[in-house]
């Protein structure tokens, strides 16, 4: 061992005795302290008597009021609808629609709408199978970046209008993996797509909160 190392050896062991002589004393005391602490209580049962009482009065009002319960704030649901352009003849009263069941249920909705006309919307679902990946497809874009920006915001449930069958399954069935539930009308989805689909605008309150009640 270097001369370093036993000069370290050499303090630690001269500061184990010490803390053991501290410790020793540190122990005395407190004995001495503890026996003259009972002495005193022995002496005064009456007194003892007393403050044991009051302790106890004291825990259990702690414990009366420790029971008040505060209520914890729950996040109301959240439902997403997404419309297929910016001018749709039904928007106006679906979006009431679901505006006034959201307000009876307690429901947060945000609304999404697809910032094109129905006319392209219209051209947009009329597309073929893998041709909308190479024209210009904002119809369908936008539908895509709505369900994202829906799913960012932790919706429950979405209802939507899609502007082409095929086109929406990759992002719906990905917020279908996450756990959102998905309400389609008007258009209809490819298997994997949807939970929940009908034919009419009207039907898409009464069907949101049905998916809700599923969950």
């Amino acid at each position: 061992m270097s001369l370093k190392g036993k000069k370290i050896c050499r303090e630690i062991k001269e500061h184990r005795i010490q803390l053991i002589l501290a410790a020793g004393l540190t122990v005395l005391v407190t004995a001495c302290l503890a026996g003259c602490a009972g002495s005193g209580k022995a002496q005064n049962p009456e007194a003892n008597s007393l403050e044991a009482e009051a302790d106890g009065q004291e825990a259990e009002n702690g414990e009366t009021a420790g029971q008040t319960d505060i209520p914890e704030e729950t996040e109301s649901p959240v439902i997403g609808l997404l419309l297929s352009s910016r001018d749709g003849e039904e928007n106006e009263s679906v979006e009431a629609d679901m505006s006034e069941m959201a307000e009876a249920a307690g429901l947060e909705l945000l609304i999404y709408t697809t910032d094109v006309s129905a006319e392209e919307a219209e051209e947009a679902a009329g597309m073929e199978t893998g041709t909308f990946l190479i024209r210009d497809v904002d119809p369908i874009e936008f539908q895509m970046l709505g369900v994202n920006w829906l799913v960012s915001e932790n919706a429950d449930v979405i209802a939507v209008h899609a502007n082409h069958r095929e086109a929406l399954e990759g992002v719906l069935s990905a917020a279908r993996g996450a756990g959102i539930r998905v309400c389609a009308w008007g258009q209809e989805l490819t298997d994997g797509s949807f939970d929940l689909y009908v034919e009419d605008g009207s039907e898409v309150p009464e069907a949101v909160l049905k998916l809700l009640g599923e969950d």
